[in-house]
């Protein structure tokens, strides 16, 4: 587990990608500081220096009122330009730096999947996505970049007084050192629990709201809706006082800040006064002087409030660091080491059990299936049937046994090749909040408009898709919500039918489903897996009799197997089951 305190590190490294726009974007802020400061100070020395100049006909008439002015508009547009680009570079650069943390997170996730990602709550994993990858913007545009600006400001702010005074120097780069760094730092200390506190009270309140919104119809049956509006209220209230708490805190730094300027700047003028009284300093050096060391400010000014909420950032990165730093339950090799010589499937000695110490799910399973073999799963709730295919598709790894696809180990096999030899239809396909095209195209992205309209006529959706007015760009909504329970079945195995991979492992394709679309669905899937290795996971007997074989399961360990005929003439369990429908 990464420390809080070393949390960034890694985070800091993804960004050398990205130095040239962060390189560009500090140039620019820290040549809109110094444009400031040298405007500052040279229009106080140009106002006081002209009204020296004017106090005889002389000195006004030799005074040079032209390159002064010029000077002042120069720097006047320099900061300007400045000032835009470094905005426009520095939060494009951010929005990259976000992009890729985003893209980054996302590939580290993947690998979770399942297994390891059960152990999050969906709600904390997307405040993890989006809450908390916003959060670590304060690293570069507020913490990064304008530190090194302020460190190279008050080298060069010093140096620049040092030619009129080491005293004045000497001040200006300790109030600098003080404002900008003492203070920071006792702002980082300060925030640091608050900020940390903050990022836990969002997580808490995002993950409640979600939950409130997902189980919104169980909530209102059962009438538990104003007793989650309560938790989600208090959640919400605690998040407001801890933003107080951090707002206070930065209204007290920002405070600190303006009083060591002005007392620099006092500081600076009584120097500077006694200066030109010993005719050391004139008075139109003493007004670049004093603007200079007001002007400063600037430089520092941001610091504070930036490193209070580093503490908010830190407790973000963590929490990213702690998925990240989840070790895959599955690792893929990168290559297969070799290519199945067909598409029969083997099961030998599989013991697995999700979870240490939980009982074996699966407990010594032995089974062949032939290539282009029709096999049902047959069992009830929990007898192990869905972990067949969680393992073949290697969603885990057995404890014990192994998996082989045409004579190889699936554990030999890469990812890429895996998913391409297998086509899944779970028991609850999810659809995503696209169009029926996008959602069809999971199973083939090259799939082309006959491919999708062959796979639509075979699920049984063709003439319902003619009826829509936008066709295949229907939207359907979140979770294919727009789309009756039939539909989202037949929809999840028109996706199969594009894949068109050699092994199909349905899971429950019929459950949910009425009798006539159920038949219609069996007659589908038996149509379409002609010269395919099926695997039909099911608790329910219809359409089994055209099954090459059935195989009952139960207790993780296969009872009986045989076909249609066999085992209903026996005294079998499936004989057992036939007679109670």
């Amino acid at each position: 587990m990464i420390s809080r305190e070393n949390s960034l590190l890694p985070f800091i490294k993804l960004f050398r990608r990205h130095w040239k726009g962060m390189g560009l974007g500090t140039v620019l802020g820290l040549a809109t500081i110094c444009a400031g400061i040298g405007l500052l100070g040279l229009a106080g020395w140009f106002i006081a220096a002209a009204a020296y100049a004017g106090l005889t006909t002389v000195s006004a008439q030799l005074f040079n009122l032209f390159l002064p002015s010029v000077g002042v508009r120069v720097l006047a547009m320099v900061r300007t330009i400045a000032r835009y680009a470094e905005r426009i570079v520095s939060h494009e650069t951010t929005f990259g730096l976000l992009q890729s943390l985003r893209v980054w997170f996302y590939r580290k996730l993947e690998p979770l999947a399942p297994a390891r990602l059960m152990r999050f709550r969906s709600g904390d994993i997307l405040n993890r996505i989006v809450a908390d990858i916003d959060a670590l913007d304060n690293l570069y545009l507020r913490v990064v970049s304008p530190t090194t600006v302020a460190v190279i400001v008050s080298i060069l702010t010093s140096a620049f007084l040092w030619i009129f005074n080491p005293g004045i120097a000497a001040l200006i780069g300790l109030s600098v050192f003080g404002g900008g760094f003492l203070v920071s730092a006792a702002a980082l200390k300060a925030g640091s629990a608050i900020g940390a506190q903050m990022s836990r009270r969002t997580r808490d309140l995002r993950v409640a709201t979600i939950d409130g919104l997902q189980g919104m119809a169980e909530l209102l049956v059962f009438g538990a809706h104003m007793g989650h509006l309560a938790g989600i209220d208090s959640n919400d209230q605690k998040l407001i006082r801890a933003q107080h708490r951090m707002i206070q805190l930065k209204a007290s730094a920002n405070g600190l800040i303006t009083l060591l300027a002005g007392t620099s700047m006092i500081g600076t003028l009584v120097i500077g006064i006694q200066l030109v009284h010993q005719g050391e300093l004139d008075g139109a050096n003493l007004a670049l002087v004093v603007f200079v060391a007001l002007a400063v400010a600037e430089a520092v000014l941001p610091l504070p409030a930036a490193y209070q909420f580093l503490g908010h950032t830190r407790e973000a990165a963590g929490r990213l660091q702690e998925v990240v730093a989840t070790e895959p339950e599955v690792v893929f090799r990168p290559v297969s080491d070799e290519a199945p010589r067909h598409f029969g499937i083997e099961f030998e000695g599989l013991v697995f059990g999700y979870g240490n110490g939980r009982r074996a799910v699966l407990e010594g399973v032995d089974l062949k299936i032939e290539d282009h073999e029709r096999v049902a799963i047959l069992g009830q709730t929990g007898a192990g049937k869905s972990t067949l295919a969680n393992l073949l598709v290697r969603f885990w790894d057995p404890q014990a046994g192994c998996v082989r696809i045409g004579g190889v180990d699936v554990r030999k096999l890469s990812e890429s090749d895996l998913r391409r030899y297998v086509a899944v239809v779970a028991q609850r396909a999810h659809m995503f909040n696209a169009s029926l095209r996008d959602n069809l195209l999971l199973g083939n992205p090259k799939a082309g408009s006959a491919q999708l309209e062959a796979a639509l006529r075979a699920a049984g959706l063709r003439d319902w898709v003619e009826t829509l007015p936008r066709g295949l760009e229907t939207w359907i909504g979140e979770s294919g919500r727009r789309l009756s329970s039939g539909q989202s079945r037949r929809l999840a195995l028109a996706r199969a039918i594009v894949k068109d991979a050699p092994i199909w492992v349905l899971d429950e394709p019929t459950e949910g489903l009425d009798h006539v679309t159920e038949q219609a669905v069996m007659a589908t899937l038996l149509n379409r897996t002609r010269n395919r290795t099926l695997l039909l996971i099911t608790h329910r007997l219809a359409g089994l009799e055209k099954m090459d074989r059935i195989v009952v399961i139960e207790g993780g360990r296969i009872l009986e197997q045989g076909s249609h005929a066999k085992l209903i003439n026996a005294p079998s369990r499936y004989a057992q089951l036939a007679k109670k429908l």
